[in-house]
């Protein structure tokens, strides 16, 4: 099936925020709404991600019926603010303002809304369920959710001044509301279905971060490993594994 894709732009609680709307090709205007996915970027990410893996997630979930919603957090890509600006805080508050414009759109069902969360992307959905309850299906693509394993890089911060290889510079505010926050626990507090996806040779995020996420689902989740696979899916098998796992989920939860 092929598809439409238009530039997205929306109002965030500290500015604008940019992105991508992948919608499928209808026939007619007069179609039903169809369901939608939010995807969530990670830390340094945006709407594009490493390799271009959120258009390719974008392009299969939009071939397969689904409306895509790909954005950029405040402070990053292509949307107002500086990096040392965002929080853990802030970017669960434009999650939220997103969810608001996508389910608004007449094309989307608000009603069928799912959520796509990559690393620290993962983190911020997995905070964000525990408060909303308009996520009726969510996945995690190789989510942080043990803020506690990553103390030696919050000293690596703090010893540099915040700043990053990428000449980017990361503020106290996001050390203080990532660091303190219990991800796992926000996560327990949602009822609906959750689908963990970990690489076996991802190196930044550990399995016990996986099995965490796994754990706070309960019966409502399930755990699928994709074999070799790195951070962010480096190879095209690796993906068209990922992107056939999450449609069948997301199908079988949204449509």
């Amino acid at each position: 099936m092929s598809h439409i894709v238009r530039p997205a732009s929306f109002q965030g609680p500290l500015g604008t925020l940019r992105g991508m709307l992948h919608l499928p090709d209808r026939p007619s205007i007069d179609d039903a709404p169809v369901p939608g996915i939010i995807m969530l970027h990670g830390f340094t990410g945006h709407h594009i991600e490493d390799g271009r893996l959120f258009v390719q997630a974008a392009r299969h979930l939009a071939a397969a019926g689904f409306a895509v919603l790909r954005f950029d957090f405040y402070g990053s890509g292509d949307s107002d603010g500086n990096f040392d600006e965002w929080t853990m805080d802030t970017q669960i508050a434009d999650a939220v303002a997103a969810l608001d414009w996508f389910g608004a759109l007449p094309e989307v069902d608000a009603e069928r809304i799912g959520m796509i969360g990559l690393s620290r992307g993962g983190a911020t959905l997995a905070r964000l369920v525990g408060q909303d309850t308009r996520p009726k299906a969510i996945t995690f693509w190789n989510a942080v959710s043990l803020p506690e394993l990553h103390e030696a890089r919050r000293r690596e911060f703090r010893a540099n001044g915040g700043l990053l290889a990428s000449g980017l510079r990361v503020g106290q505010a996001f050390l203080d509301t990532f660091y303190g926050t219990d991800i796992v626990g926000s996560l327990r507090a949602y009822t609906g279905p959750g689908l963990v996806i970990r690489g076996t040779a991802d190196a930044v995020i550990a399995e016990s971060e996986a099995l965490a996420l796994l754990a706070a689902l309960g019966a409502r989740g399930v755990l699928r490993t994709i074999a070799g696979a790195n951070h962010t899916f480096q190879h095209p098998d690796w993906r068209a594994e990922l992107f056939a796992i999450t449609t069948e989920f997301m199908r079988a939860h949204l449509m």
